[in-house]
C-alpha cells in the first residue's frame, strides 16, 4: 500500500470517528475500515448508537459475504464469479485488510462478540489502534487470530487519529471517572465576567457553530448553580441557520505538539470538520443530545422559567436527559416537594446530593453512569469543584474573544496553565491548557 492510499485511509478513519463520538452512549467511538492489498477501500462503518453495531458489525452488514473465499479455497467459481466470457471475476479481491482504531470486542453485551465476526469473515491482516482497557475483554489474546491465518499488529498512526474520539473511554474504562474539559469564554483582558456578573455575550457568533460541535461530541454539558440562576441555560446541541453564516473557519497557530495529544486533536478536528458536517449533524440531532448536568445551590433554586426551558427540551427531545446535583453546605434536607416533582419530570434520577468538596464522587457518579467525556461550562464554580480532581489527560479550553473587553473583570483562574495548542477563528482565539496537577 502507498503512501497516499495509507493517508485516504487514516483520514477516512478520523472522520468516521468523529462522526461516531458523541452518540455511542458508553460505548466507544470506533471506526472500521477494509481495503484490499494495494489500499482500494471496500467498505467503511462507525459504531451505532448505544445497543446497535460496533463499527466491525456495522461494515460487514455493508459488505457482502461473497463466494470469493470458495472460489480461491476450491478452485471452482460459482456463477455468480464467472463473467460474461464464462472466465472468473477478476475484480473479486481474496486477500483483505481491516483496520480498526480499537480491538475488537470478545464478549457478549447487547451484540455479539466482534471477534467472532471477525474471524469468520477472515481478513488477511488486521491493523488495530489501541487495545482495549475493558476488563471484560480479553485484550491482547491474539494468537486466535494467528490460528486462523490472520496477523494483527498495532499501528501508532492509527492510534493517533483516533485518540481524540477514544481518550473519553480509556479514560473511564482506566479511572472510572469522565475525561474532563473546563471550558470559558473571556474577553481580551482574560475575564470570564463582569465584577457585577451581569448576564452578556463574551465569545463572538464566529465560534459557535465550532462550540455547539464540541458539546455535540461529549457526552454530557454540567455547569454550576450561578449559572443556572444567572443563565437558566439550555445546555442542548442545536445548529441554527445563524451559526452556519456566522461560522469562520479555524486555523492552528502553534507548530508543535505531542504526537499522542487527544486535546487538541478533537479542537482540530472539529474546526476541519465543522462546515462539511453540519448536515449530518443537523439530521442527527437527536442522536447527539449530551446529558445536561445541573449543580443546584438548595438555598437558591432555578427559575420557573429554567424549568419551562428543560421541560419543552425533554417534550421535543422525547428522553429524560436531565441530571440534578444537590449542593450542600449542612447536612442534606429533605428535598422540596415541587423541587422533587419538577426534577421527576426531567431526570431518570434522582437528584444527588454533594458537598464542597465531592469533586471526586462528581465525578465517580458520572462514570458509573457511562459518561465518557465531560464539558464544564465554567464561570468559577467548575475551576474550584474540580480543581484537586483534575488529571494530566483533562483540559481547559478558553476561547478569548479580542473585539470583547471587560475592564476589571472576575478573571478565568486557568487562564496561565499549561498552553498545549492555541487557534485563531475570526476575533477569538482558543487556548488549550493542560491543568496543573494538585499534589495530594
Amino acid at each position: 500500500m502507498n503512501a497516499e492510499k495509507r493517508k485516504e485511509t487514516y483520514s477516512l478513519h478520523s472522520l468516521l470517528g468523529f462522526l461516531a463520538m458523541g452518540k455511542t452512549g458508553a460505548n466507544p467511538p470506533v471506526s472500521a475500515v477494509l481495503t484490499d492489498t494495494e489500499g482500494n477501500i471496500l467498505a467503511s462503518a462507525h459504531t451505532q448508537t448505544f445497543g446497535k453495531n460496533h463499527a466491525e458489525r456495522e461494515l460487514y452488514s455493508r459488505y457482502p459475504n461473497t463466494q470469493t473465499k470458495d472460489l480461491k479455497e476450491n478452485g471452482n467459481p460459482g456463477s455468480d464469479d464467472l463473467n460474461q466470457s464464462g472466465k472468473p471475476n477478476e475484480v473479486l479481491s481474496f486477500e483483505e485488510i481491516l483496520s480498526v482504531t480499537l480491538e475488537p470486542c470478545t464478549h457478549f453485551g447487547k451484540t455479539p462478540p466482534c471477534r467472532n465476526l471477525v474471524i469468520e469473515r477472515k481478513p488477511k491482516e488486521i491493523k488495530l489502534g489501541w487495545k482495549d482497557p475493558n476488563p471484560q475483554v480479553d485484550s491482547g489474546d491474539w494468537e486466535i487470530y494467528k490460528k486462523a491465518g490472520i496477523s494483527v499488529a498495532l499501528d501508532p498512526m492509527l492510534a493517533k487519529v483516533s485518540f481524540p474520539y477514544l481518550q473519553g473511554f480509556l479514560t473511564r474504562i482506566q479511572t472510572g471517572r469522565p475525561w474532563v474539559w473546563i471550558k470559558s469564554a473571556t474577553s481580551v483582558e482574560g475575564n470570564f465576567a463582569s465584577q457585577d456578573k451581569k448576564k452578556e455575550r463574551v465569545s463572538s457568533s464566529e465560534v459557535d457553530l465550532s462550540l455547539q460541535l464540541l458539546r455535540a461530541k461529549v457526552d454530557a454539558v454540567a455547569v454550576g448553580p450561578g449559572t443556572v440562576i444567572s443563565d437558566s441555560p439550555s445546555l442542548h446541541f442545536r445548529i441554527s441557520e445563524e451559526m452556519i453564516l456566522s461560522h469562520k473557519p479555524g486555523s492552528r497557530i502553534t507548530e508543535l505538539e505531542p504526537f499522542f495529544e487527544a486535546g487538541s486533536g478533537l479542537i482540530s478536528s472539529i474546526l476541519q470538520y465543522a462546515k462539511d458536517t453540519t448536515e449530518i449533524h443537523q439530521l442527527d440531532e437527536s442522536l447527539y443530545q449530551p446529558y445536561r448536568v445541573f449543580c443546584l445551590d438548595p438555598n437558591h433554586l432555578p427559575t420557573n422559567e429554567f424549568f419551562r426551558k428543560q421541560r419543552e427540551l425533554t417534550e421535543i427531545m422525547g428522553e429524560k436527559k436531565c441530571i440534578f446535583f444537590i449542593l450542600n453546605q449542612e447536612e442534606p434536607k429533605p428535598i422540596d416537594i415541587v423541587l422533587e416533582a419538577e426534577i421527576q419530570s426531567l431526570s431518570r434520577f434522582e437528584a444527588i446530593d454533594i458537598y464542597e468538596d465531592d469533586g471526586g464522587k462528581f465525578l465517580e457518579i458520572l462514570g458509573d453512569l457511562g459518561i465518557n467525556t465531560l464539558l464544564c461550562e465554567a464561570g468559577n464554580f467548575f475551576p474550584s469543584f474540580l480543581s484537586e480532581e483534575l488529571t494530566e489527560v483533562d483540559r481547559i479550553l478558553e476561547i478569548r474573544n479580542e473585539n470583547k473587553s471587560l475592564p476589571d473583570g472576575i478573571p478565568f483562574v486557568f487562564q496561565n496553565e499549561l498552553l498545549i495548542s492555541e487557534y485563531q477563528v475570526g476575533s477569538n482565539r482558543i487556548f488549550i491548557r493542560k491543568p496543573q496537577v494538585r499534589s495530594t
